[in-house]
């Protein structure tokens, strides 16, 4: 077995893939599904094999005929390391290629200064993570980080929201400290790559990512393609408005999203933290049960939106808060939004896709980004 970090040739990554996105498969179904020549498929399938990140045996139980070689992919052929960063700490998981968790560890990040939480001091604390989670596996073949912000090119943080950070080369001196290949994302675009292989993406080529946190985040795949960089980094989704005479966000919008949203702005309107507001809405406060379900059909709203914008009939809700949310009054508006006219033939159904997250599952998210990058994924 050779052991490569070449990024693979499109006919190689196309197998590996389907393999790990799809399960196991003949070589003649690799061809018909991918549409490659059964040559072709047998030279990815070779190459991959010899660099061990496929297996080939026969099928245990052949339902006609003679048993068949199958092809499976190997998830302990690589592993990489996935980091979420917050204001304050570093979460560190080790993920195989099927973005299977192995190990786990965080890290607390130096103190701002200034406001601004050191760079060098967060390199530092990134190395440590992987030289300690390293020691649980074989070998780490690379580093995928992930933020809240605006990245370029995978490596430079242009804007870091909780980190105080502007035109920051993260991949830089992370890649020369430990060696390894980094990919640095934002962290809706991380959870946005996951879901292409490892959730909505196996039944749709096309679908957005709504996170309900301290803030909104959005991801959108567009035929299989993660979109890197959205052009306004969400904000136009975030400020759409909802109600004129609603409450108003941070920035002076009345009744937009944000404002029944974002977390500081809904316990700015409520005096009271979130979870104080979920437990009086538990216990039958009227005020508390209002505020909520306004939040909630706006979440409706945005997920309905969203939907029309993308042309995509999926949406995944993701974040630490999209339980407290998802509720009757966000569901009835989004079948209130897709009601058909009395003249209408078109019918529309969503497929809204729950997830609430730790912050594990955020680092899990860089993991398979960074696993996508060193296998020359787009």
């Amino acid at each position: 077995m050779v052991i490569s970090t070449r990024p693979l040739s499109a006919g190689e990554l196309a197998v590996a893939r389907h393999l790990l996105v799809h399960g196991p498969a003949t070589r003649g179904d690799l061809g018909d599904r991918l549409n490659l020549s059964y040559a072709s498929t047998s030279r990815a399938a070779r190459a991959l094999i010899q660099e061990g990140m496929a297996s080939e045996a026969l099928e245990q139980e052949p339902a006609v005929g003679r048993p068949r070689q199958v092809l499976a992919a190997v998830p302990t052929a690589r592993h990489v390391l996935g980091c979420k960063l917050t204001a304050d700490t570093a979460y560190g998981v080790v993920c195989d290629m099927f973005g299977n968790v192995t190990a786990a560890a965080r890290a607390a990040l130096p103190k701002p200064d200034d406001g601004v939480v050191p760079v060098a001091g967060t390199v530092k604390v990134i190395a440590q993570l992987a030289a300690r989670l390293g020691r649980r596996v074989p070998t780490l073949d690379g580093i995928g980080i992930a933020l809240g912000g605006i990245v370029t090119d995978r490596s430079v943080v242009s804007e870091g929201t909780f980190l105080g950070w502007r035109d920051v080369d993260l991949a830089g001196p992370v890649g020369r400290r430990t060696g390894l290949p980094v990919t640095i994302t934002n962290d809706v675009t991380a959870l946005a790559r996951e879901q292409l292989w490892f959730g909505a993406g196996r039944g749709h080529s096309t679908f957005g990512v709504i996170t309900v946190g301290a803030g909104l985040g959005f991801g959108v795949v567009r035929e299989g393609v993660a979109v890197e960089e959205l052009i306004d980094n969400g904000h136009l989704l975030a400020h759409a408005p909802v109600d004129p005479r609603g409450p108003e966000c941070g920035i002076g919008h009345r009744g937009c999203v944000a404002a029944y949203l974002n977390r500081e702005d809904l316990e700015r309107h409520a005096s009271a933290g979130l979870d104080d507001l979920v437990r009086a809405r538990d216990a039958g406060d009227d005020h508390a049960t209002r505020l909520l379900d306004d939040a909630s059909r706006a979440l409706g709203h945005l997920v309905a939106t969203f939907a029309g914008a993308l042309q995509t009939t999926c949406v995944v809700l993701a974040g630490e808060n999209v339980a407290t949310f998802e509720s009757t009054a966000m569901y009835d508006t989004i079948a209130g939004r897709l009601r058909p006219g009395r003249d209408e033939t078109q019918r529309c159904e969503l497929d809204i896709i729950t997830t609430p997250l730790t912050f594990n599952d955020w680092a899990r998210g860089a993991a398979v980004a960074g696993i996508q990058n060193i296998l020359g994924a787009a």
